[in-house]
This record gives C-alpha cells, sequence and structure tokens, in this order.
C-alpha cells in the first residue's frame, strides 16, 4: 500500500537535487509545514524535524540518500511510513516523484484493506499531491509557499 505523486520539471536534475536538499528545505514548498528543525545533515544518516500547522511533530530519519534523491522514514516514537523522494532526468528536464509507504497499526487484515481503501488513501494522496504541487511552485518561482495555500488538509492543518 502506497501513494505517490510525481511531477516533471524543464530545469536540470541537479537544480531538483539541490532544492531538496537545502536543510530545513521544507518551509520552502510544503503546505502544511510550519517548521523544519535539522538535528544532523546532511547524507545518510541525516535527521531532522517537521512541524505541521496543527503542532503534530514528526522525525524524519535519512536511510538512504545518493544522486536519485533519498529516503526517509518518519514518526513520532515509532516509524509510521516510509518516503521515498526520487528525482530523475538529465541536463535539460527532470522530475520529482515523492512515494510514501505508510505502516498502518492494524492486525486484522480485513480492516486494514477497508481503512486504507475508504479513508486513509485518499486522504495521503490529498496530502502528497500538495506539498508536489508546493514543490512545483517554489521550483518555479523561487518563492516560499504559503500555508494551506491549496486548502487545508484534515491531518496537519
Amino acid at each position: 500500500m502506497y501513494v505517490e505523486a510525481k511531477k516533471t520539471f524543464k530545469k536540470e536534475k541537479s537544480k531538483i537535487l539541490e532544492a531538496i536538499r537545502v536543510p530545513g528545505n521544507l518551509e520552502n514548498y510544503h503546505p502544511f509545514c510550519i517548521e523544519n528543525k535539522i538535528e544532523k545533515w546532511p547524507g545518510k544518516g541525516s535527521i531532522d524535524y517537521v512541524k505541521y500547522l496543527n503542532k503534530l511533530k514528526y522525525r524524519r530519519e535519512f536511510i538512504k540518500w545518493d544522486e536519485s534523491g533519498y529516503v526517509l522514514d518518519i514518526g513520532v516514537k515509532s516509524k509510521v511510513a516510509r518516503v521515498k523522494w526520487l528525482v530523475e532526468g538529465n541536463s535539460k528536464a527532470s522530475s520529482l516523484k515523492i512515494t510514501i509507504e505508510p505502516e498502518l497499526p492494524y492486525k486484522n487484515k480485513i480492516i486494514k484493506w477497508l481503512l486504507w481503501h475508504l479513508y486513509i488513501k485518499h486522504r495521503l494522496q490529498s496530502y502528497i499531491d500538495n506539498v508536489v504541487r508546493g514543490f512545483s511552485e517554489y521550483i518555479h518561482t523561487n518563492t516560499r509557499v504559503t500555508k494551506n495555500k491549496y486548502g487545508k488538509h484534515p491531518w496537519y492543518s
């Protein structure tokens, strides 16, 4: 179970990688992020914290960091999801794809399936679509995206 959002750009791959690797980068384009503090940066083993508009705070631990982007685990006390930020492209065009694989805490497979397909998947897709939309706006304008720019989110606003 996962959701993903992808956007292509007429910008070189290195510019996209640079934008997602700046310390505190989420403050530039994440419409539900109020703060993105760094504990350790950059590279594999990096740790930062994202604080959402509703004051929820998650720890992000980067478990992979290479020329295609990075992979991180996010959670409060334990992992709630694995998130992949993957960049493809060349010197003329590139793309950013963000994939979220949540760790659903339900043991009953029927309940897990129902919750995923009837509720969680749609909320998570809306969330990641807005993050990628904010990134796209930021990368084209170099202007920080305002909070809740594309509407409020029930989990993070």
